[in-house]
């Protein structure tokens, strides 16, 4: 839009003159980067809840909740058309999922169950879509996501020895982004992650097993972003 806002200057004659200049409408169009921190709330779910060992035990895996700290950065592109938002969107940062649990077989209670779970990196690629009300854009999100956090489980009757290594799954999510300046947003944003099952074989021999790990996490964030666009520029 052309507007022709008061930018004063001197004339030849002393006075002063009003020059126009383009004012570029607020826009959430083009490539964004930004950060944020919030809090995490997983859930592990070890063999969904039943651990079987080859050597004839059984030892009951209740849930094991934690809860921490996440936080890092994003960056993302935006395509505007009138007031609906769509693009891609890539999350990276840590999230603390650390936490440890002794689980008991009420036959053999020589048999302990330790189950550590520890915080690692995650990331997410995610497609984003919303609309413009305003200032504010309401939008819906989901894609691939990854945990590189480790879920480590060790019994020393049974010598098992098992760490479950990276876990990948999917996640889905939504929140509100509201301009605050021309180029600078804030952000509030849920996200559910759904890291999946992540199966290892167990030992060999009499306690010949296989383990499974399901996990999954609630995080709420708040963030902001700097939209990489030209704000104002002079009209010739």
């Amino acid at each position: 839009m052309v507007a022709s806002h008061p930018a004063q200057g001197a004339d030849l004659y002393g006075g002063y003159k009003d020059y126009p200049y383009y004012v570029q409408p607020l826009t959430w169009q083009g490539f964004y980067v930004g950060g944020f921190l919030g809090g995490a709330w997983s859930s592990i779910e070890p063999a969904h809840n039943v651990v079987i060992l080859g050597s004839g035990g059984t030892v009951p895996v209740g849930t094991i909740n934690t809860s921490g700290f996440l936080g890092g950065v994003q960056l993302g592109y935006n395509i505007q058309v009138s007031n609906f938002v769509y693009g891609i969107e890539a999350d990276f940062g840590g999230m603390d999922t650390g936490s440890s649990q002794n689980f008991f077989d009420p036959l053999t209670p020589a048999r302990i169950l330790h189950v550590t779970s520890s915080g690692g990196f995650y990331g997410d690629i995610t497609g984003r879509g919303g609309i413009v009300l305003g200032s504010a854009l309401l939008y819906a999100k989901g894609g691939f996501a990854f945990f590189t956090g480790d879920v480590h489980i060790t019994d020393g009757f049974d010598n098992i020895r098992q760490d479950s290594g990276t876990f990948t799954g999917w996640t889905i999510g939504g929140g509100i982004e509201y301009l605050i300046a021309p180029q600078w947003t804030v952000k509030a944003e849920y996200q559910f992650f759904d890291f999946d099952n992540n199966n290892f074989s167990c030992c060999t021999g009499a306690a010949a097993g296989r383990i499974e790990n399901a996990l999954t996490s609630n995080t709420v964030k708040l963030g902001f972003n700097f939209l990489v666009h030209a704000v104002r520029s002079p009209l010739y």
